[in-house]
């Protein structure tokens, strides 16, 4: 069964999907760059140095999707890789990114003793097509992997999002947050690294979440 707390013999995959359209030029890259940063050093600190607690996985999308890296620990992971973001990537294909996130969790299944993988979707616009990204999500929560089923985490950065919409996508309505500021992305990415603290295993961690203060 999946573990009720991560550690390194139960480490936590946390997959990573990015939007980097257009509109996510300038600060938002800027700000979201940073928050990646920071939340590795969080993640750094809590591992001390031993066997990692964490894989990351981390996919950009636009037009087109990106693997940017597959299971990397944080100990070992191209930090200056995954903070590259520019919002230079045209439209946003949020389905093909999402179906990307199940592919990479069919070939990075875990075992059955890891904890229980989670998504953390971020956008800032609307998706080229709703209905597919809805059927593409839809299929990314009912994926069963060794690790167990996937959660899926939706972040709705800046004013031009439909949170209405990004709450169908989410495992739960609470589970997709509204980034009203690119700020706020300072705030919550780093408190990732935090969550293995929660009691309880994926259930508490996923309260911590609905519950973190934006």
């Amino acid at each position: 069964m999946p573990a009720q707390r991560v550690s390194r013999n139960s480490p936590w995959h946390i997959v990573f999907v990015l939007d980097d359209s257009g509109s996510m030029s300038g600060e938002p890259a800027r700000q979201l760059n940073e928050a990646i940063s920071h939340m590795i050093s969080e993640m750094e600190l809590i591992s001390q140095g031993n066997k990692p607690y964490f894989k990351l996985s981390f996919i950009i999308f636009g037009s087109n999707y990106h693997v940017l890296c597959e299971e990397e620990s944080e100990q070992k992971i191209d930090r200056a890789k995954v903070t590259s973001l520019a919002g230079d990537s045209g439209s946003t294909d949020m389905t093909s990114a999402l179906m990307e996130a199940a592919a990479l969790l069919k070939r990075r299944p875990g075992k059955p003793t890891d904890f229980d993988p989670f998504v953390f979707l971020l956008t800032d616009g609307n998706p080229d097509n709703r209905d597919s990204a809805r059927k593409a999500a839809e299929a990314l929560r009912q994926l069963e992997v060794a690790a167990g089923r996937p959660r899926l985490i939706v972040l709705g950065l800046g004013d031009a999002v439909d949170m209405t919409f990004l709450s169908q996508l989410a495992t739960s309505s609470e589970l997709a947050r509204h980034l009203k500021n690119p700020r706020d992305l300072g705030k919550f990415f780093p408190a990732i690294g935090t969550f293995v603290g929660a009691d309880g295993g994926a259930g508490a961690i996923e309260q911590t979440i609905a519950d973190i203060d934006i």
